[in-house]
């Protein structure tokens, strides 16, 4: 398994995350409309091309909330494209130096429906909640739409569910086998690759490492070798092969636990 050695965190394609990230030291990580402008068109940019959608968003002074739908690419690529792009930018243009912000993005998966709503009237409360405005719609930065009805069922709302409760969710989960098309497509988009090229014969280092991952990835997924070999027109003893050599530490390639 292609590992980054940090902590686990729950991921796999459809799934719709709460993101939380704030600037260092608490300081603000978006001075003036600009910043925000730039870093929404990057935003949209990134998850377009990842296959993401945006649900809800909200842009504070020193934070971020976002509530965000997977495909197969996974989240931690999309956000640290989007957060190191961002503070490059930033720094550019402020002309400074450093990490902007705190730590990686905090995620937390959604546990139901219910959940969702809560997390996007949650999300559009923020500037409410810390005084900014009297209500949503007087707040430029977040997704709020005019007319949009703000449910006061859930003032209580708490958008960091407990362990337990994603550990059961994950236990009653019915999660199907991800297809080799898939995987072959996420691979594709850490290596660089296309998948028509690592299914080639070619035995370039980058390719074969492509092909390396892909079929360690698949047979960790639970596909069968053969079945791996057969998607890469190579032989089964190559597959195998492929399975005992050290994989690349490049990316968490897949929609599983993933360490951050």
């Amino acid at each position: 398994m292609i590992s980054m050695g940090r902590k686990q965190r729950i991921h796999f394609p459809g799934a719709v995350y709460h993101v939380f990230t704030r600037g260092v030291d608490r300081r603000p990580i978006f001075i003036d409309d600009e910043d925000r402008r730039s870093f929404l068109e990057r935003l949209r940019r990134v998850a377009s091309d990842a296959g993401a959608q945006i649900i809800a968003y909200c842009l504070m002074g020193n934070h971020f909330h976002l509530a965000i739908k997977v495909g197969v690419v996974p989240l931690s690529m999309i956000m640290q494209r989007v957060l190191s792009g961002y503070c490059m930018h930033f720094n550019l243009r402020h002309e400074r130096t450093g990490h902007l912000f705190e730590a990686r993005h905090h995620a937390n998966i959604c546990l139901d429906d219910r959940y969702m709503l809560g997390l996007i009237n949650y999300i559009h409360m923020n500037p409410v909640r810390a005084g900014l405005v009297p209500s949503p719609g007087g707040w430029p930065w977040s997704s709020w739409v005019p007319g949009a009805s703000v449910d006061e069922g859930f003032e209580n709302f708490d958008p960091w569910p407990k362990p337990a409760d994603i550990a059961s969710l994950i236990r009653n989960q019915a999660l199907d086998l991800p297809s080799l098309d898939s995987i072959g497509s996420v691979v594709a988009v850490v290596s660089a690759i296309e998948p028509t090229v690592f299914r080639s014969g070619l035995r370039e280092p980058a390719v074969v490492a492509a092909r390396r991952a892909f079929v360690q990835e698949a047979v960790r997924r639970g596909h069968a070798l053969k079945s791996a070999a057969e998607w890469l027109n190579i032989s089964q003893r190559s597959a195998s092969r492929y399975t005992k050599e050290s994989c690349v530490r490049s990316a968490d390639l897949t929609p599983t636990v993933d360490k951050s």
